[in-house]
C-alpha cells in the first residue's frame, strides 16, 4: 500500500453508472515531475471525466533526481462518457502550465502500439496492487481464495492476500498483486465486462508509486520462488506445492514486508493494531492475525539456483512464499544470494566506484 491508495473500494453504478474503463494515450506535460507527483496530477485533471484506475508510464520504475519521465503515458478511466470527457481536456493545460495532448487508444486499438516495444519487458515485471471486494464473505476462507483464484488469474500472474479475523469471518476486501502491465490491462478490461464471475467484483484504483520515488509497493508472491516454472500463474504453479508440513519453519511476521515510511503497531489494550503512515499520519486498523496469520506451511517446488543451505517454503494460508535457512533456522521474505552472486555485486559495485 502507498500514501496515495485509496483503501475504499468503489462500485461503478454509486460513483459513474458503468462498470467500462477507458484507455487514453496522453502527452506534452512536464516530464521532470517524479511518478507519484505525476500520478497525482493526472488524477487531478483527469477527475471530472470519471474515476482514473491507473495512469501507465512506460519504462517506470523508481524516481531518481536528474532523470525525466517517458514523453507519454496511458490514463485508464472507468465511468460513463469517461472517454468522450477525456479528449475534451486535449489542449487543456496542466497545473504546472503544460499543454496537454489527449488521443483516444481503445484497448482493442493498434495505431499506437509501436511506441511500446523498448520497455515493454521491463513494464511487465513491474507490480501493482489493487483492492477488491463484492464476494460473498459468509462462504469460508479457503472458497474465496478459490474464487478469487479462478477469476483473477485470467488476467496472467497474480497473488492475493485475503484473511478473516479469526473468528471465521472474511475481510470484505483482499489485496491484489498483479505482475505486469498486460495483467492490468487485462483485469481493466474484465472488471467493466459482463463475463461471468466478474458482475459482481468491483475494484479500487491502482496503487500508485510511493512518494519517496521506490516506484509501487509490493509483496513478494510465492511463484517467485519458482520462476523457471511453465506455469504463468500462481493457482497452476501452486498445484506442483509439496503437502502441508506442521513441523516446518512458521513464516516471518509480515510486518517485515511493510515498505517505507508504513509500520505496524499494536494496541496492547485491545490487542487491535493498525498500518501507520509515518508520514502522512494515514492509519488502517487491522488485527493482528491480518499479518500474523494461523499458517499451514509446505515446500515451494525446488529451485536449483538457491544457494545452500536455503529451502524454499509456501504458506498456504496465505499463499506467500519465503526462504529457510535449514541450518541457523532463521526465515526471510527476501532471496539469498549465493556467495558468487554476492562475489560479482561486489565487484559490479568497486568497478563504479563505490
Amino acid at each position: 500500500m502507498c500514501c496515495c491508495h485509496v483503501n475504499s473500494i468503489f462500485t461503478c453504478n454509486q460513483i459513474y453508472g458503468c462498470r467500462i474503463v477507458s484507455r487514453i494515450y496522453v502527452e506534452g506535460y512536464d516530464t521532470s515531475l517524479s511518478g507519484y507527483d505525476f500520478v497525482a496530477s493526472m488524477r487531478e485533471h483527469f477527475s471530472s471525466c470519471g474515476e482514473v484506475m491507473h495512469v501507465y508510464i512506460p519504462g517506470y520504475t523508481g524516481y531518481t533526481e536528474g532523470t525525466t519521465l517517458n514523453r507519454f503515458s496511458l490514463i485508464y478511466i472507468r465511468g460513463e462518457g469517461a472517454e468522450e470527457k477525456a479528449l475534451t481536456l486535449s489542449g487543456s493545460y496542466s497545473s504546472r502550465g503544460h499543454k496537454l495532448v489527449v488521443e483516444p487508444y481503445p484497448f482493442h486499438a493498434k495505431n499506437l502500439d509501436h511506441k511500446f516495444p523498448p520497455t515493454r519487458h521491463v513494464d511487465n515485471i513491474q507490480h501493482h496492487t489493487i483492492a477488491v471486494g463484492g464476494y460473498d464473505t459468509r462462504l469460508p476462507l479457503e472458497h474465496v481464495k478459490r474464487y478469487l483464484y479462478e477469476q483473477l488469474s485470467k488476467c496472467g500472474r497474480v497473488m492475493i492476500l485475503i484473511c478473516n479475523d479469526g473468528e471465521g469471518f472474511v475481510f470484505s476486501n483482499a489485496y491484489v498483486t498483479l505482475v505486469g502491465i498486460d495483467a492490468v490491462e487485462k483485469l481493466l478490461q474484465l472488471s467493466g465486462s459482463n463475463e461471468e464471475g466478474w458482475e459482481s467484483l468491483n475494484f479500487s484504483r491502482f496503487d500508485c508509486p510511493c512518494e519517496d520515488g521506490e516506484g509501487a509497493c509490493n509483496m513478494p508472491p510465492a511463484w517467485s520462488l519458482y520462476p523457471h516454472s511453465s506455469n504463468s500463474t500462481s493457482v497452476m504453479a501452486l498445484a506442483y506445492l509439496g503437502p502441508e508440513d506442521p513441523n516446518l519453519p512458521k513464516p516471518p511476521c509480515m510486518t517485515s514486508l511493510l515498505p517505507y515510511p508504513w509500520m505496524y503497531r499494536v494496541d496492547s489494550g485491545t490487542g487491535y493494531g493498525c498500518i501507520w503512515n509515518t508520514e502522512t499520519g494515514v492509519q488502517l486498523e487491522v488485527p493482528p492475525s491480518l499479518l500474523q496469520p494461523a499458517s499451514r506451511v509446505c515446500y515451494a517446488p525446488e529451485d536449483p539456483n538457491l544457494p545452500k543451505p536455503w529451502k524454499g517454503l509456501v504458506d498456504i494460508s496465505t499463499g506467500y512464499g519465503y526462504f529457510w535457512n535449514t541450518e541457523t533456522n532463521v526465515t526471510q521474505y527476501e532471496r539469498p544470494y549465493s556467495d558468487a552472486s554476492s562475489e560479482y555485486l561486489l565487484g559490479l559495485m568497486r568497478s563504479s566506484g563505490y
